[in-house]
């Protein structure tokens, strides 16, 4: 018997690239829209959060892994984290209230709008970097330190090691 519609691993290696050079793009373009509204837009930034997305879930799940993770979205954010964002910071940036309302935000439901909305993830990603000192390091393993750090934590389960890979697979 002929089993019809099944992936052959090629493809599934094609479909990922294609899948992150479209990921690149919305990346790219929220940056851009950020920008307008002050925070700015460097190609640290741009590998940052894609790197970030590799890292948390490989572009592959946009619920958390394991039993009660709530996080959501491709870059795995927490609800708190995401009401904490919006509450600390963007409420007191109206720029940045515009920007996330023109990406999509519904504000009743910040939560659902992050985790269906892949710009909106985005923006939530680099916001949260935003508010991290010190600037986004030039290169991989310092990117990898930095999101264990100030994105994963010493609570979270992810490696400097992890993210390295993670990536690493990506650029082959």
């Amino acid at each position: 018997m002929k089993m019809v519609g099944l992936a052959k691993p090629h493809l599934i290696e094609d479909w990922t690239q294609c899948m992150i050079k479209s990921i690149g793009e919305i990346i790219d373009e929220v940056l851009h829209q950020l920008e307008k509204a002050g925070i700015p837009r460097t190609i640290e930034a741009y590998q940052l959060v894609l790197e970030t997305g590799m890292a948390e879930s490989g572009y592959r799940a946009l619920e958390g892994y394991g039993k009660g993770n709530p996080a959501v979205s491709f870059w795995q954010i927490e609800p708190a984290t995401i009401r904490d964002i919006w509450e600390n910071y963007i409420s007191f940036r109206k720029p940045l209230i515009e920007a996330t309302y023109k990406l999509g935000l519904i504000e009743e439901n910040k939560v659902f709008s992050v985790f269906s909305n892949i710009a909106l993830a985005v923006a939530f990603c680099r916001i949260h970097y935003r508010r991290q000192p010190g600037a986004i390091p030039k290169t991989m393993p310092a990117r990898a330190a930095y999101w264990k750090k100030t994105y994963n934590t010493k609570l979270g389960k992810g490696t400097v090691d992890h993210y390295v890979a993670a990536n690493m697979k990506r650029n082959k």
